[in-house]
């Protein structure tokens, strides 16, 4: 018996030596003829199409939509099958893909064998495209507007877009037609702030004659659409600034060399010169517990009538107080030592601050010190910031006193501000000196 089972074991052996098992192939599937969304636009159909082949029965056919994450599943088409070939004509109507809303998505197919095993044969990310909106909040100016020549004027507004801004232009265009200035920027975001921006700082109002002139501003998204979001009428008339703190005008008369300087230029440590006008929130320049002259109507713009409709847009001594507080402040000292000679016309600061010798003065231009020139041919006196010393003129920040029936605006952006020459508005008045905050 013994011997019979050995000599069966061993044709048995034989058997599978001449005759082998073959190993099962794994499970695989492809598809052909798929059409694959690319973009879309809201509300759009798409016709899913495609022929799905299996080297086994399918048993299973799963068609999806993914949102932008890829982890979501915001759409599931499940097809029984028992063959080896599947078309999605057969999934087609299931599928809604003109219900999604503008944004991105995933369209996924996978197939399952018998046994469950999952083979995924399209992943395709697309993207479905609305119309698009593009549109500014708080425009300044947000009407027409009468703008004084010489005088500096800040935009605003803030451009939000549900797509990604392509680009954002502003013109100023004069009444011929010719483009005085311009610039467009390339946000790549899909909100952009005029305020402060560089196309705030290459729109310069300042330098407008008298005349009519057109203000736009339009944007660009990455899908093409374009609005015109601002688009203002200018009406720059002639200059009714004065230099000083009271006083009509008193323009440039001459080349007074005495301003400028050849020594070496010392920038204090810390020091930050100001070239744009102080935020409304800024305490030294808006609140009278700080500033003096911000407790009077008819010396700061503190946005109450003068009397009648007329307003103080702007005032030398009240910004070069608020500015001497700050540079003080920023520079670790006692701001009770600016208030202290603060209260009167420039010449009376200059004398008050040599009576009681509080801040060191001279004759020599410096960094962060405050300039004073003394009364012109129209009664007036002067006083200004020392910002910067370039090529030997000192530049400074500076007011001007101006009333006038235009109302301060409540983030102080038409507020009168110069960052400047030191000629182009002390021209014509002779140096009191110089008082050196630090």
């Amino acid at each position: 018996m013994k011997i019979k089972h050995s000599i069966l074991t061993m044709l048995l052996l034989l058997t599978f030596l001449v005759f082998p098992v073959k190993a099962q192939a794994a499970f695989t599937a492809t598809v052909t003829g798929a059409t694959k969304p690319e973009t879309l636009n809201v509300g759009s159909i798409f016709s899913m199409r495609g022929v799905i082949t299996a080297n086994e029965p399918m048993r299973q056919v799963v068609c999806t939509i993914y949102d932008a994450t890829g982890d979501n599943c915001l759409q599931r088409s499940s097809i029984s099958t028992n063959s080896t070939t599947y078309n999605l004509q057969r999934s087609d109507p299931y599928l809604q893909f003109d219900k999604l809303v503008a944004g991105t998505y995933y369209y996924r197919v996978s197939v399952y064998n018998a046994s469950g095993t999952k083979r995924r044969v399209i992943n395709k990310n697309f993207l479905v495209r609305g119309s698009g909106k593009i549109q500014i909040v708080n425009p300044v100016p947000s009407a027409n507007i009468t703008h004084t020549a010489g005088n500096s004027y800040c935009i605003g507004g803030k451009i939000t877009s549900t797509y990604k801004l392509g680009s954002v232009s502003a013109k100023i265009i004069d009444s011929s037609k010719s483009v005085r200035y311009k610039k467009t920027v390339k946000p790549n975001k899909t909100t952009y702030n005029l305020a402060n921006s560089a196309i705030d700082n290459a729109m310069l109002f300042d330098q407008l004659e008298a005349g009519t002139y057109t203000y736009r501003v339009s944007a660009t998204d990455e899908e093409g659409t374009t609005a015109v979001l601002i688009n203002r009428t200018i009406t720059v008339r002639g200059n009714n600034t004065s230099n000083g703190s009271t006083g009509n005008n008193n323009p440039y008369q001459g080349n007074d060399d005495y301003l400028d300087y050849d020594g070496n230029v010392t920038v204090p440590s810390g020091f930050v010169k100001r070239m744009s006008r102080p935020a409304a929130s800024n305490k030294y320049y808006y609140n009278g517990n700080y500033n003096i002259y911000y407790k009077y109507n008819s010396l700061a713009p503190t946005g109450s009538p003068y009397y009648g409709n007329q307003y103080v847009l702007g005032n030398c001594t009240w910004y070069a107080c608020g500015r001497a507080m700050e540079i003080v402040a920023n520079a670790g000292g006692n701001i009770n030592k600016v208030q202290a000679i603060f209260g009167g016309d420039p010449v009376g600061i200059f004398n008050m601050n040599a009576n009681k010798k509080v801040f060191e003065y001279g004759s020599t231009p410096k960094v962060g010190a405050l300039a004073i020139f003394n009364y012109g041919a129209s009664g007036d006196a002067h006083i200004a910031v020392v910002e910067d010393v370039i090529n030997g003129i000192p530049y400074v920040s500076e007011s001007g006193y101006t009333v006038g029936s235009t109302v301060p605006l409540e983030n102080k952006s038409n507020i009168v501000f110069m960052y400047q020459s030191i000629y182009a508005w002390a021209g014509g008045r002779q140096l009191v000196g110089y008082i050196y905050l630090i």
